[in-house]
């Protein structure tokens, strides 16, 4: 076990270890001091039946995915495959299905198979980032949240709604953003979908607060500049799969995003994979993204709530 753990690092324990906290009624919060994330290494996870046990003992349940950022594979068990990505592009900072009104609290995520080269996972404590972006910045995202607008239709880069949502239908759809407090606006051929979601959240059993929000990574200055370029040209803004503002409406610009990812750069820890390992992330408090690799890179996402509720 690492014994000093630094912003820059990730505490590694072994499977026994991990299990020494699987006693307890709620073993997880304190499993994941002090970074909200623990590396468990070689822990013997070769499939999602053995990625489902491993929440089952730490008591943790399987949660749904309901409007992934991209596709995944469903591998049983309540487990997923890894997104449907280039693995020539990267993937920066993010909390898993960060724009529901309450994300999953828990990810864990295992490598089936190692990738030949590349592909680290960037792991980021929004406690830790929070104190490092600008002030007015803060006070902003603080007091107003944020907007994200998402939009899915045939040619647009991303998902279709029917991806997104499915196995549902339009009445469907309405009854779940009713409950999400998402506003909908349906065209012949498309759905745009927003809502405002707070940018702080409280984290943890002493509930600190954390920088916790997708406003960078689903903002169009995150997008390669050549192809919102194209897309806005092309389409105008309606051409954007997503946009994201501060919740009073005023831009979160090019240079707000430079400010959030040099933070994030600055706390980042990395973890290189070995097939078996499995990362436990406390999903609101931890931020994760993921490196450009070589090889056939094999990953297993399991989505995790309490299976007690609190």
């Amino acid at each position: 076990m690492t014994d000093q753990i630094g912003v820059n690092s990730l505490p590694e324990l072994s499977l026994a270890e991990v299990l020494t906290h699987a006693g307890g009624p709620d073993p997880v919060p304190a499993l994941l001091e002090p970074a909200g994330a623990v590396l468990v290494r070689d822990a013997g996870v070769a499939g999602a039946p053995a990625l489902a046990a491993l929440a089952g003992r730490l008591g943790l349940r399987a949660v749904d995915q309901t409007e992934p950022f991209a596709a995944r594979r469903d591998l049983g068990d309540g487990v997923w495959s890894q997104p449907a990505w280039p693995a020539t592009a990267p993937m920066c900072m993010h909390h898993e299905l960060g724009w529901q009104r309450e994300p999953p609290p828990y990810l864990l995520v295992s490598c089936l198979r190692a990738p030949a080269t590349g592909g680290r996972t960037g792991v980021a404590d929004g406690r830790a980032v929070l104190p490092l972006l600008p002030d007015a910045l803060v006070r902003r995202a603080a007091r107003h949240g944020w907007i994200l607008v998402r939009r899915y239709a045939a040619g647009l880069i991303g998902m279709s709604w029917q991806e997104a949502f499915p196995d549902m239908d339009v009445a469907a759809v309405e009854a779940y953003a009713a409950g999400e407090g998402i506003d909908l606006s349906w065209g012949p051929d498309h759905l745009l979908t927003r809502r405002t979601r707070p940018a702080l959240r409280r984290t943890g059993q002493d509930g600190v607060l954390a920088w916790s929000n997708l406003l960078a990574f689903c903002s169009e200055w995150t997008m390669d500049p050549a192809v919102r370029t194209y897309l806005i040209t092309a389409l105008g803004r309606a051409g954007l799969p997503f946009e994201t503002s501060f919740g009073d409406g005023s831009p979160f610009t090019a240079a707000d995003v430079e400010a959030v990812n040099a933070a994030y750069d600055r706390v980042s820890a990395h973890v290189t994979w070995r097939a078996g390992d499995v990362l436990v992330l406390d999903n609101i408090r931890a931020a994760h993204s993921s490196e450009p690799f070589t090889g056939s890179r094999e990953m297993a996402v399991l989505h995790a709530a309490p299976a007690v509720p609190r």
